[in-house]
C-alpha cells in the first residue's frame, strides 16, 4: 500500500475557477488598500484645514459615510464622503464633512461655529 502512494504524480492543475477566485481576492485586497489610503488622505487634508482655521479636529479621525460610483469626463471612480467633528473653543462639538472625488479633489464643509 505504501508503494501506491509513492507512485502518485504531483502535477499541479490550475482550473479557471481557481484563477477567477485569485483575481477576485486580489481585487478585494486592492480595494481595501485603496480605501484605507483614501481615508488617510482625507484625514490629513481635514487636519491641515482645521489647523489653518485654528480649529481642533476631535477624535483624530474621519469616518467614511458614503460611497458613490462616479463617471466624469470618461473616467470611472468612487466619490467618497467622510464625516468628522471639530471644536473652536474646546467645549462644543461641531460636525463637518469632506467629499473626495476620484481625482482627489476635496470639497469640505464646516458647520457654523463660534469663533
Amino acid at each position: 500500500m505504501a508503494a501506491y502512494f509513492l507512485k502518485i504524480s504531483h502535477k499541479m492543475v490550475i482550473s479557471l475557477s481557481d484563477i477567477c477566485i485569485a483575481v477576485i481576492l486580489a481585487f478585494l485586497l486592492y480595494a481595501w488598500w485603496a480605501n484605507i489610503r483614501a481615508r488617510e488622505y482625507a484625514f490629513h487634508y481635514v487636519k491641515k484645514h482645521c489647523q489653518s482655521l485654528d480649529l481642533q479636529l476631535l477624535d483624530e479621525t474621519v469616518a467614511g459615510t458614503q460611497w458613490k460610483i462616479s463617471w466624469k469626463n470618461g473616467q470611472f471612480g468612487i466619490l467618497r464622503k467622510y464625516e468628522f467633528e471639530f471644536t473652536a473653543n474646546g467645549t462644543s462639538r461641531y460636525p463637518g464633512n469632506v467629499i473626495m472625488s476620484p481625482s482627489r479633489n476635496m470639497d469640505i464643509w464646516l458647520s457654523p461655529h463660534q469663533i
